[in-house]
């Protein structure tokens, strides 16, 4: 289940972070070669100019993996204590017809993505040049 997840995030990730590295100015780089900075501490130095965005797209990459049901379902099968989560579970719920477990398993699934989005957003904002 996890390569699904990955197959469904990494597009998303892929995209936006390079579109935020493709923000930065070129001149950067050149002047992070020009004192003597290999590549990989080029790279750092760029991915934390551009961390603001990079953080934006964890957070959508995020959203994009934790809303999959079918990946979930297809790949994992839905095996009590083995492979379901809360998307899968939610879904065989609602099919069965206890909708008030699969509504409070959904609240519960809406609740974590909240916290989650809403604690990488407080640390976006806080790194936030001003």
């Amino acid at each position: 289940m996890i390569i699904a997840q990955a197959v469904i995030a990494i597009p998303i990730v892929t995209g936006i972070s390079l579109a935020a590295m493709q923000q930065l100015p070129p001149r950067m780089r050149l002047q992070i070669k020009a004192l003597g900075a290999t590549r990989m501490q080029m790279l750092l130095l760029l991915m934390r100019e551009a961390r603001l965005p990079l953080l934006a797209e964890v957070m959508a990459g995020f959203g994009g993996v934790i809303s999959e049901v079918g990946a979930s379902i297809m790949v994992g099968g839905n095996i009590k204590s083995c492979s379901r989560v809360l998307t899968t579970a939610t879904v065989m719920e609602t099919s069965r017809g206890n909708f008030d477990v699969a509504i409070a398993l959904s609240l519960i699934l809406l609740l974590i993505a909240y916290l989650i989005n809403l604690i990488l957003t407080s640390i976006q904002q806080q790194q936030r040049p001003r």
